[in-house]
């Protein structure tokens, strides 16, 4: 005997199968997951699904319990792999230290930021500074400022980068919203 889903009577064949399996595949969740709402859940959602692909799946009497069990079984396990990631982060976010605690713990104005970053820039050599300050303060490319400063776009790249690293060092967790600030106030610059 075939289960057609996709035939004329489809209501009344899942609600028969339904009725029949429903139960008993909540407690076959159970196996699994120690809560039967979730249990329920899911095993509606497998009848759900079922239902979705009615017109593309056709069952046999001997082989639909097999196949719900499988489905079943396979969303419980998809949930406890769910749940175990959720825990893993949890758990990582609770090793992580807040946002807002630095190694430092200090907290800085933008105008100190900006004074540390120029007294910061001025600890550099001067080609170094001329670069940085033409690249982020004037918005020229490397191309641009080499032909400005009669230097390979090479040499401004590693002028560039190496003043990254000195800055990332001071000012560790504040240079990406320092360098944001950069760019948003010349930004607003050119708007006014």
């Amino acid at each position: 005997m075939r289960i057609s889903l996709h035939e004329s009577n489809d209501e009344k064949e899942f609600r028969k199968l339904y009725e029949e399996y429903y139960a008993p595949f909540c407690i076959y969740a159970k196996r699994f997951i120690n809560d039967m709402a979730i249990c329920e859940d899911i095993v509606s959602d497998v009848f759900a699904s079922l239902w979705d692909k009615r017109n593309s799946i056709e069952l046999k009497k001997d082989t639909a319990t097999a196949y719900l069990k499988i489905c079943v079984r396979n969303s419980c396990l998809n949930y406890l792999k769910h749940l175990e990631y959720e825990w893993n982060y949890n758990e990582l976010c609770q090793k992580q230290p807040p946002v807002y605690a630095t190694e430092s713990d200090s907290v800085y104005t933008l105008n100190e930021l900006y004074d540390m970053l120029f007294k910061a820039l001025e600890r550099l050599p001067q080609n170094y500074r001329i670069v940085f300050t033409k690249n982020f303060f004037e918005g020229k490319t490397h191309a641009e400022i080499a032909e400005e400063l009669n230097l390979s776009v090479k040499s401004i790249n590693r002028y560039k980068q190496k003043t990254m690293d000195m800055l990332r060092k001071e000012f560790k967790e504040y240079l990406p919203v320092l360098l944001y600030l950069i760019v948003v106030q010349k930004e607003m610059q050119s708007i006014i």
